[in-house]
């Protein structure tokens, strides 16, 4: 292992590592680094390339966005449309690639080529639409020549200078006494109009006097013809978890989350187009949300978040930014060729590095947060600084050009033909593989050599460790996770197990873990799979993400062991395995797709209960119309609420009813009795009312349910239900129900003869006999009415229509229509004793008390205790004991004096009936000033009802 030691470049204190990774070939294709813009995903992930803007191509050749896995294998070509013209392209978490476009749009691709999402910040469609009906407005004011005066007069004389058309003219204005002179020079006749050309001032003129109007601020510069007045991208940063996009008006848009929409900052005012950008995550930030960084030409570095803006000094302009992957250090360099690193704060300068290059560097990136790289493609200089400005210089000079991309624990180095990694040598690997190292761990690893030929000195040196043996162990295992060959994993493992077989005493379940983790490593390490995961970077990108690059790699195969091998579900991968087989697989292999995948996810389910989502595989089998394998697919979901919406986008309606039914989810239901309802409104030719209704005649449930939602929304549909089913009881009452809710009489009666009839056929005689007199009733009413109209000569008030039979009488003798009153009573056979309480409150209600009092002299069929509670009702207390003379019982009257506060009588009435003890409570009662007896003469005992209640 002393030959790996040589490799090792030393940069202060530390080593730095340099291994080819992979040799590319990138599918055979013609890749040359320096005719492309490069976009990588960090943890060994895809690389996206594009043809740079500005490289020669062939004519009408159509530029094409390729994504290549780390080992340079194609994994999927993107059509790009040329007016589309990229900014920027970076990477989300879940490999998904966004690309920021000029015009502020920003679409994301996901790894299969799908376009998954469009974002249009700064200006939505409409606002865009907007915008350029009023330049085109504006346009045609100008082309068309409205207005009076020429140019200069128009805008204003301070300003010598302004942008005249689209072909880019400058026009110099003329002074005003110079225009003067000119005009006045008109007027004599003394300029040729043959003359004009002759000259480029001559040709100003000619075109000042065109009457031109231009719709704009004096101040303000003059815009194109053809110039849209709409933001374009100054400079944008992606980050895995959002982007931040500066425009030309220099405003800033951030998304801070893929799943919330972005934020505009308040206007910014750097005075200049900012020279660089950075990004300090949130997770980082000092402040808990995002800070971005913007180096300018004003010396300053401008670091700003939602909340506020704040400047640092610098020494110089600051032409590149790049913060360290921990967020708490800031490496940047300016433009007299410095490199600077402080911490974020800008509490002290670590590092100050003069590179005497005076051109902005190609790349400036992290290696992890121990050093910085930066790169000259013009220079071809890869030059690495680390603390007390030590350097390494990287030999590249057989390349045009390479690419970095840094990672959490080193940088990855793409060049056309290999891809390297650069990274600093652990502690613990230095510790066993250093010619100077004679540590615990060199010790083990030594034995160990000597172990596996044969020599006994093995065992003395491991005994000799003692209480070190445990951090041997240790540091042994984490050097075989730092290592990328599999003969120098197994052989630091097994130094860790020879240690482990001496000490007995402690666990080490680390050893385990690791034994695992490389498993997994190596084969995703792989050239074919082309994911070069460092140990570090496996620890935080996590297990279940790295399944689903795997997936999107279209490795499924392995990622559904490494599921099996890590106790992880793989529904997922199954899931995606047979939707790739449906789509991937060509015409001539499709016969086969339904035995595959049938039988696979069968075998699957029976041996290791794996049930997948088989409505998602369906809706893909569908959409590429292997409609026989959707429906096979679909039986075979056990979840009615996944099987639905596809049986409806099928158009298997009595399926989906059924499936709908079954599950009991009343949800379920109605989303398919809508559809249903959709289809006949607006697909008559393949389903009608008819068949409606035969499809739901066999479930009651969605009969009740379609029955519940009509009542409210669908009005024919209902009528239709119930007559299909021959439901007419029901019917009537819906119609009946709906007739109270129509405010035309007319509506109203011929709602409920429709109702009759439908009791009729139902042969239902007391709902009929109802409804035949609820008609009979408005009739009579809607009579009243057009006999009042006739008599006043105005239209009907419907003072009467609609109201109940004891209101139509109560209204008739409150309005003196003793006529009216009396039919009514007889055709509705209204009893006595009911009339009699209609006609008393009605005349009291009024206070007709003469009425009353008349009407009282008849015999009564309720008595006349009902004539006092109605006068007491309406506050007429003296017409109230005129009343109570009238009730036989003296207890009654004596109760209704009381009431009435008529202390005499009351005291009377207990002197008749001999009742001590109600005289007793008259005179608690009663005011003082009123003179009542003390004694009942020969008083009974205990009499009256006050004695009772006692």
């Amino acid at each position: 292992m002393e030959k790996q030691k040589f490799k090792w470049d030393q940069l202060h204190n530390f080593f730095y590592n340099k291994e080819e990774v992979y040799k590319l070939e990138w599918d055979d294709q013609e890749i040359d680094l320096k005719d492309y813009e490069i976009a990588a995903a960090p943890n060994g992930g895809p690389v996206a390339m594009i043809r740079s803007r500005g490289k020669i191509v062939r004519y009408q050749e159509k530029s094409v966005l390729k994504i290549f896995n780390a080992s340079g294998s194609l994994l999927e070509e993107i059509p790009w449309d040329n007016e589309d013209v990229l900014s920027t392209f970076g990477w989300k978490t879940n490999d998904e690639l966004v690309c920021i476009l000029e015009d502020c749009k920003v679409k994301i691709f996901n790894l299969r080529g799908t376009l998954t999402r469009e974002i249009h910040v700064g200006y939505n469609t409409l606002e865009r639409k907007k915008e350029q009906k009023k330049i085109d407005e504006r346009n045609a004011l100008m082309l068309n020549g409205e207005g009076e005066g020429d140019l200069s007069v128009l805008i204003g004389d301070k300003q010598d200078k302004r942008k005249m058309n689209s072909r880019g003219i400058e026009r110099i204005l003329d002074s005003e006494e110079e225009k003067l002179e000119k005009e006045k020079e008109k007027e004599k006749g003394k300029t040729n109009k043959n003359d004009l050309d002759n000259s480029e001032e001559e040709e100003d003129e000619k075109f000042d006097s065109k009457k031109i109007k231009l719709l704009v601020d004096p101040n303000e510069e003059i815009r194109g013809l053809d110039e849209v007045l709409l933001p374009t991208v100054t400079c944008a940063k992606i980050w895995q978890t959002g982007f931040a996009i500066l425009t030309d008006l220099q405003e800033l848009f951030v998304c801070k989350d893929w799943n919330q929409t972005y934020q505009k900052y308040p206007k910014l005012d750097f005075g200049d187009t900012p020279l660089s950008m950075a990004v300090i995550e949130s997770q980082f930030s000092s402040t808990g949300d995002i800070e971005i960084l913007f180096g300018t030409k004003k010396n300053q570095i401008f670091t700003i978040d939602s909340i506020e803006n704040q400047s640092q000094e610098v020494k110089s302009n600051v032409v590149e930014l790049s913060v360290a992957s921990s967020g708490k250090i800031l490496a940047y360099y300016t433009q007299d060729g410095k490199v600077i690193v402080e911490p974020t704060n800008f509490s002290k300068v670590l590092v100050e590095y003069q590179t005497d290059v005076f051109e902005p560097p190609t790349q400036l990136v992290w290696c992890s947060s121990d050093s910085v790289l930066v790169y000259w493609e013009s220079q071809k200089i890869l030059k690495m600084i680390g603390p007390n400005n030590s350097t390494i210089d990287y030999p590249i000079e057989d390349y045009k050009k390479i690419f970095l991309v840094p990672e959490v624990d080193g940088v990855r180095v793409y060049y056309n033909d290999k891809t390297e990694f650069i990274s600093k040598v652990p502690m613990y690997t230095y510790n066993i593989f250093s010619i100077e190292s004679v540590g615990a761990s060199w010790t083990l690893y030594n034995a160990y050599e000597k172990f596996i030929i044969g020599d006994s000195q093995a065992d003395v040196e491991i005994r000799s460790l003692g209480n070190e043996l445990g951090n041997a162990i240790e540091d042994c295992i984490l050097a075989a996770g730092n290592e990328s060959d599999p003969m120098d994993q197994q052989k630091l493992l097994k130094a860790a197990s020879l240690g482990k077989a001496y000490d007995h005493q402690y666990e080490y379940p680390k050893f385990a873990e690791m034994c695992r983790d490389l498993r997994i490593l190596n084969a995703v390490r792989d050239f074919e799979v082309g994911i070069p995961l460092t140990y570090n970077q496996f620890m935080r990108f996590g297990i279940e993400p790295l399944i689903l690059r795997l997936v999107n790699y279209l490795h499924h195969f392995l990622a559904f062991k490494i599921c099996k091998y890590s106790k992880i579900r793989p529904e997922t991968v199954l899931e995606d395995w047979a939707c790739s087989m449906i789509i991937y697989k060509s015409i001539t292999e499709q016969h086969r797709l339904e035995k595959v995948i049938l039988g696979k996810l069968d075998t699957h389910r029976k041996e290791g209960g794996i049930v997948v989502s088989y409505a998602n595989i369906a809706r893909v089998a569908f959409e590429r119309g292997h409609k026989e394998l959707a429906k096979k697919l679909l039986f075979q979901e056990p979840k009615p609420q996944n099987q639905v919406p596809l049986l409806i986008a099928m158009k298997n309606d009595r399926e989906a009813l059924k499936k709908a039914v079954q599950s009991g989810d009343a949800d379920l239901i109605f989303t398919v009795l809508l559809h249903l309802i959709d289809t006949i409104k607006y697909e008559r030719s393949r389903m009608n009312s008819s068949s409606f209704m035969r499809l739901i005649s066999n479930s009651e449930t969605a009969q009740s349910l379609l029955v519940r939602y009509s009542r409210r929304k669908e009005t024919r549909v209902l009528k239709n239900v119930f007559q299909s089913l021959g439901q007419m009881k029901k019917l009537g009452l819906y119609v009946a129900w709906r007739s109270f809710y129509m405010k035309d009489p007319n509506q109203r009666i011929e709602s409920l003869l429709e109702a009759q009839s439908s009791f009729q056929s139902a042969q239902n005689n007391l709902y009929k006999k109802i409804t035949e007199d609820q008609i009979k009733l408005l009739q009579l009413q809607l009579s009243y009415e057009q006999e009042k109209s006739n008599e006043s000569q105005r239209s009907m008030s419907f003072e009467y229509f609609g109201l109940s039979v004891s209101d139509t009488l109560s209204l008739l003798i409150e309005r003196g229509e003793k006529k009216y009153a009396d039919k009514l009573k007889k055709d509705f056979k209204i009893p006595d004793k009911r009339f009699w309480w209609l006609k008393i409150k009605a005349l009291a209600k009024v206070r007709k008390f003469d009425d009353l009092h008349e009407f009282a002299k008849q015999k009564s069929p309720i008595g006349y205790e009902p004539f006092v509670q109605v006068c007491l009702e309406n506050t007429a207390h003296n017409q109230a004991i005129e009343f109570v003379e009238k009730i036989p019982s003296l207890e009654k009257r004596s109760e209704h004096y009381i009431k009435l506060e008529s202390w005499e009588n009351a005291a009377k009435m207990a002197m008749e009936l001999r009742d001590q003890e109600l005289l007793d409570h008259i005179h608690e009662i009663a005011p003082s000033d009123v003179k009542i007896p003390m004694r009942v003469p020969q008083a009974p005992k205990k009499r009256g009802f006050f004695s009772k209640k006692k």
